[in-house]
């Protein structure tokens, strides 16, 4: 009987470092209480099923090709292609949608990752399924930092640098706000748009994401000091220099300005890339209305749990 295989990675949120973290600054982001579940079924032939609530899509393993709606996926298969000798089934079942910028895409990839390479019987340093994933990411995007990816191997909250390679892990956990702007735009997209923004101007860029750079430096520092509550304060300082780098509008604006109203918040800011996607405030507040359409709150937790690998 053939064995199967199941692994599964939690979506995450960038907490401190956007952009400037492509260009060699750190990042600080979390794992998140919803996950994303990949089991892999061996098959004895060369068919690839793949099976989520975006539907069924079969190929030969020698036809595999990276295409949309399932290209993470297809991706990590793609990466490992010349190790694979049989054909295989994988399921996908997802907690949160990939709509609402909690790393979906790296959650996904990471957990294919893991359970290709338990399936090969291959290491499950984190250091390497970490590279692994963000080698597939980039393979089918284009671009990634990695940092979603780190969150979702590792849990918890972590400091991230892609080049070289750093991950520092914090044990503390702390409450989240999480409001859906109603919309998102692809991060490569906002990418492109900062780049042509401050095309003309390299220096102001490069100058902006060492301001970055140092706040998410300042949340280290509390963090290590054990002092979890004072980044709040720094989220509202990053959330001025998003706004200096174009990818805010009035109505993130308006919901990072209405969290930080709240008294049990005490710092608020685009989480992500921006242009859309997700306001994050340091802290719980259970009792917020909105009347713009399609803006809601998420339900979700940071969460200590990285990817975990089962075999059955």
């Amino acid at each position: 009987m053939l064995v199967s295989y199941q692994a599964s990675a939690p979506g995450s949120l960038m907490l401190l470092g956007e952009h400037a973290v492509l260009h060699g600054e750190k990042a600080l982001v979390c794992a998140l209480s919803k996950r994303i579940t990949v089991t892999l079924l061996p098959r004895t032939d060369q068919q690839i099923v793949i099976r989520s609530d975006k539907g069924s899509f079969t190929t030969q393993l020698n036809q595999l090709a990276v295409t949309k709606p399932l290209q993470f996926v297809l991706g990590a298969l793609v990466h490992y292609r010349a190790n694979l000798q049989t054909g295989c089934e994988l399921v996908i079942e997802s907690e949160f949608s990939d709509q609402v910028g909690l790393g979906s895409s790296a959650a996904v990839t990471v957990a294919t990752v893991a359970v290709i390479r338990a399936w090969l019987s291959y290491s499950m340093d984190k250091n390497e399924l970490t590279n692994a994933a963000i080698a597939v990411i980039r393979a089918v995007q284009g671009l990634g930092s990695g940092a979603d990816v780190a969150a979702a191997v590792y849990g918890g909250m972590i400091a991230y640098c892609a080049q070289p390679l750093q991950v520092e892990t914090f044990s503390q956990l702390h409450p989240l706000t999480v409001v859906y702007s109603g919309y998102k735009t692809p991060t490569v997209e906002v990418v492109k748009h900062v780049q042509n923004t401050f095309a003309a101007c390299p220096d102001i860029l490069q100058r902006i994401c060492l301001r970055i750079g140092a706040c998410t430096q300042q949340a280290i520092q509390l963090l290590r000091a054990g002092r979890i509550t004072a980044c709040g304060e720094i989220m509202n300082r990053q959330q001025g220099l998003m706004e200096e780098l174009g990818v805010s509008n009035p109505l993130l604006n308006k919901l990072v300005a209405y969290l930080c109203q709240q008294s049990t918040i005490s710092g608020a800011k685009i989480s992500g890339s921006g242009l859309g996607d997700c306001v994050i405030g340091w802290g719980k507040s259970d009792n917020l209305i909105f009347i713009e359409n399609g803006v809601c709150s998420i339900s979700v937790d940071m969460s200590a749990q990285g990817v975990l690998v089962f075999a059955e």
